[in-house]
């Protein structure tokens, strides 16, 4: 039996390519069934060999958006490190700064007058004047219990905000302060066009997928800016790709739950030089 499955396998056939007209053999190849399956086993080695060369010598991975190296996953864990550190060390030199004019202020003296530009270019200035009875008074109105001023008032002073694009077409079903917010808002779109856009020009620094399955992309912009993305079902970029303005960068899927289908909400996050912040403001462009 095993004689014949050999004999079978080794027998040579003949393929070749004759004239129409004449029967003249042009080309001809003697194969056997086992020469066959060799040939082709040996082909799907070479290309499997030739594509695990190009993904560790090549950047060909990179035209992948969902794939991720070790690399990349530690530069992002290192950039958000970065980030809180930075965001810690900025609260605590403002917590500084408050702390030392609080303490001139109640030992009688007046802070010394400096000029500060902040990140997004907003100037303030707080060089002071010498004290007059009109000023006296209009300080203890101004710095007593309740005042705007109060030294028990501790909420920073409002900056005015810049206004970003919409991310989605849609309104916000989840606000930042809701109890099941963290750090986001949920933005529900309010017509069949579930295209996520970038809200303002920069680069895409950030591209992975979530454990729910959906991709998340973050994009620096200037000023300290952060926007992440989250739940994603396409995305249209690529890490380190620079885009515009309003330019899509992916859109949400739909979930199924209890038999019924509905498109998925765009949860968003908004941060500034490391920290957290609401991006409601910015994107509507309601309050500071």
């Amino acid at each position: 039996m095993f004689r014949n499955i050999w004999e079978f396998l080794t027998d040579k056939r003949q393929l070749s390519m004759r004239d129409r007209e004449s029967g003249e053999v042009h080309w001809k190849l003697n194969l056997s069934p086992i020469g066959l399956w060799g040939s082709i086993i040996t082909l799907v080695i070479i290309v499997i060999v030739t594509l695990m060369l190009l993904m560790a010598h090549t950047s060909i991975l990179d035209i992948f958006p969902s794939y991720r190296t070790k690399n990349e996953a530690m530069h992002d864990k290192m950039t958000a490190a970065i980030m809180r550190l930075d965001a810690m060390e900025q609260e605590m030199e403002d917590m500084l700064e408050y702390n030392e004019a609080v303490t001139t202020i109640l030992n009688g003296s007046t802070p010394a007058s400096q000029s500060t530009t902040l990140s997004d270019g907003t100037r303030y200035d707080k060089t002071t004047v010498e004290r007059s009875e009109a000023d006296s008074l209009l300080r203890a109105d101004m710095e007593g219990e309740g005042g705007d001023y109060a030294l028990s008032n501790t909420k920073r002073p409002k900056i005015e905000a810049p206004i970003f694009a919409m991310p989605l077409n849609g309104h916000i079903s989840r606000g930042f302060n809701s109890p099941q917010s963290d750090y986001d808002i949920a933005l529900t779109p309010t017509s069949t066009d579930t295209t996520v856009m970038s809200i303002e020009s920069g680069t895409v620094i950030g591209l992975n997928n979530q454990s729910d399955g959906y991709a998340l992309v973050a994009i620096q912009h200037a000023g300290g800016y952060v926007s992440v993305y989250k739940h994603l079902s396409e995305v249209l970029v690529r890490r380190g790709q620079m885009v515009k303005g309003g330019t899509p960068i992916g859109s949400v899927g739909s979930i199924v739950e209890e038999n019924t289908e509905h498109t998925a909400e765009l949860v968003f996050e908004l941060w500034r030089d490391g920290v957290a912040v609401d991006p409601e403001p910015y994107i509507f462009g309601r309050g500071n």
